[in-house]
């Protein structure tokens, strides 16, 4: 086998690798490919589970916002039921004091007495000492007059008030319910927005690892291109090379043919050749490089008695 058919074999080893190569490359690839699809789809389920939850914590926060503010009007009527409460039972309070005094207090009995001392002013002739000993006198009973009117009216309003009470008392009794039922809400709902919370939080760890991975196998798949569009080029660059072995080899057969036919009209043609091939086998035999005319000369081979070729160099 000649140096050059020797290189072709080399060179067709490099080309059977390096397709090996590209396949190998090339499924990676789409194995890669195929991850990142995965990935995509897992981390658009997750964003859709995000939005929802975006879209659950927008919902409970407004049924929060609407329950805090449903308490707290709750507590203002709270306050003023208190308020009214207090202002009745001290009317209660005012008829319990005036219970005691209510003998001493007629109306009619001080509106005679009133009567009778206006009359007395009227018609009789007194010292100045004794009418305004009865002016006073009058002006006392005027007090006690409105005083009590005050309990009369006091007294007319118990039955009314103590129905207002009882219906006061029910009110404000079904107001508290109400705010703790609905404070007991309003805990339930903050627990559901901090485990909502926590739930999206955990989801966008998980979407920030998804997008690391998917870069990640991006990367390698751009790596993976690189090597697939160098190893092409290597590919080509080992074709061609190929071709101009076999351009190498098809020419070097041919100038055999010329050189064999110049040594049979002229012998000293071959000592010459010989020689040189001697030469150039010194000089192959140092690694050094051949030019294409040595290498030419070093296929070249002298046929034999047989007729076969005998100086092959491998």
């Amino acid at each position: 086998m000649s140096t050059a058919e020797s290189s072709e074999d080399e060179i067709q080893q490099k080309l059977s690798l390096a397709y090996e190569q590209i396949r190998k490359l090339k499924e990676k690839k789409e194995k890669l490919i195929e991850e990142v699809k995965k990935l995509k789809e897992k981390r658009r389920e997750k964003v859709e589970k995000i939005r929802s939850i975006r879209e659950q914590l927008m919902q409970v926060r407004v049924e929060l916002k609407s329950k805090v503010e449903e308490i707290r009007q709750l507590k203002a009527q709270k306050q003023n039921l208190v308020q009214v409460i207090s202002e009745i039972r001290k009317e209660f309070e005012q008829l319990k004091n005036a219970e005691k005094v209510k003998e001493k207090l007629d109306p009619v009995q001080i509106m005679k007495k009133i009567e009778q001392l206006e009359w007395k002013l009227q018609t009789s002739t007194l010292s100045l000492e004794e009418e305004k000993r009865i002016i006073l006198k009058i002006a006392e009973l005027e007090r006690k007059l409105q005083t009590a009117k005050k309990l009369a009216s006091l007294k007319e309003k118990n039955v009314e008030s103590k129905a207002e009470l009882l219906a006061k008392r029910v009110e404000l009794s079904n107001i508290r319910q109400k705010m703790l039922e609905l404070g007991s809400q309003v805990a339930e709902k903050r627990k559901l927005l901090q485990q909502l919370k926590a739930e999206r939080d955990k989801l966008k760890k998980e979407l920030e690892d998804i997008n690391n991975q998917i870069k990640t196998i991006s990367d390698q798949i751009v790596i993976i291109r690189t090597d697939i569009e160098n190893k092409s080029k290597e590919i080509q660059q080992l074709k061609d090379e190929l071709k101009k072995i076999k351009e190498s080899i098809k020419n070097a057969k041919n100038v055999t043919e010329i050189y064999q036919n110049q040594i049979k009209a002229n012998p000293v043609n071959k000592e010459m050749i010989e020689s040189k091939r001697k030469e150039i086998e010194e000089k192959l035999k140092t690694n050094k490089r051949l030019s294409f005319d040595e290498l030419l000369i070093l296929y070249y081979n002298q046929n034999d008695d047989n007729g076969e070729d005998s100086g092959n160099i491998h």
